[in-house]
């Protein structure tokens, strides 16, 4: 069979927001049942890079603008967006986000979604300051080639503070809740959550830390190796392996488990 060019990997931000409180937890949400991608799974907050995250403006309302990489910023802005549209969440200086009423954040996030209001604008409307330097590189994936919808995504590690409340949008994402990394592996081994391969990668990834500032001093030391999945042949049958130099240790699982254990949110190519 010929083999067709495989879908361009779309460039797209997913953030680990972490606290004491005084457990270590992390903000993870549910994405709706009707979603086209990852329906119904446990997932990290994050998404595609949009125009708008591209636009110069930005460098007026991000402090250490210009000590990001040229080719880093839209996907920071995407990642601060992202937060924000799909949990309410600031991402931003401590007293901009205090000086910011709920009402305000509440109502910008509903005009942001309709499609009136635009992200840089209603920051620059509320007087608002977005630090960059407080996204933390901390894993790169890319989808195999193989899959039908693929995306390029940038994983950030954020500590926020444990007083900030979380409140899904109730369209693409219908709960947000913090939780324990470990807690949240056990709910996918339970299989009682749908928790996919590479969030449960970096869940795992993230379980090693006890705290927030052992997980940010890892993922500061961490060189960043980019993670592209492939599927490979063994005596026993077809497996999802990742580099072994990647951070992760190890793997190499059954295809069929893995699709099992994800509830079969894995969709599995066929040959070519």
């Amino acid at each position: 069979m010929e083999r067709t060019t495989p879908a361009r990997a779309v460039p797209a931000s997913t953030v680990l927001l972490v606290r004491d409180r005084p457990a270590f937890e992390v903000l993870m949400v549910t994405r709706h049942q009707q979603s086209t991608f990852a329906a119904g799974a446990l997932v990290f907050p994050g998404g595609k890079v949009d125009p708008e995250d591209r636009n110069d403006g930005w460098g007026e309302t991000v402090d250490g603008w210009h000590s990001v990489p040229t080719d880093q910023r839209a996907l920071r802005i995407a990642a601060i967006r992202e937060v924000f549209e799909e949990t309410g969440l600031l991402m931003a200086q401590s007293s901009a986000s205090r000086d910011c009423a709920a009402e305000t954040a509440t109502t910008a996030r509903r005009e942001i979604r309709e499609g009136h209001l635009d992200f840089l604008t209603f920051a620059r409307s509320a007087g608002i300051v977005f630090d960059a330097k407080q996204l933390v590189p901390f894993a790169h994936w890319i989808t195999p080639e193989a899959m039908p919808k693929r995306f390029d995504t940038h994983f950030y590690l954020i500590a926020v503070a444990s007083e900030q409340q979380a409140v899904s949008d109730g369209l693409e994402i219908t709960n947000a809740e913090w939780i324990a990394p470990a807690e949240a592996l056990r709910l996918g081994r339970a299989r009682e959550r749908i928790v996919g391969f590479p969030t449960r990668l970096n869940l795992q990834l993230l379980a090693e830390s006890r705290n927030v500032n052992e997980a940010l001093s890892r993922a500061q030391q961490r060189p960043i190796v980019t993670v592209q999945s492939r599927i490979e042949q063994r005596p026993g049958g077809r497996v999802l392996t990742i580099p072994r130099d990647a951070g992760y240790g190890s793997v190499e699982e059954p295809l069929s488990e893995v699709a099992a254990r994800d509830h079969a949110s894995v969709s599995v190519p066929r040959r070519s």
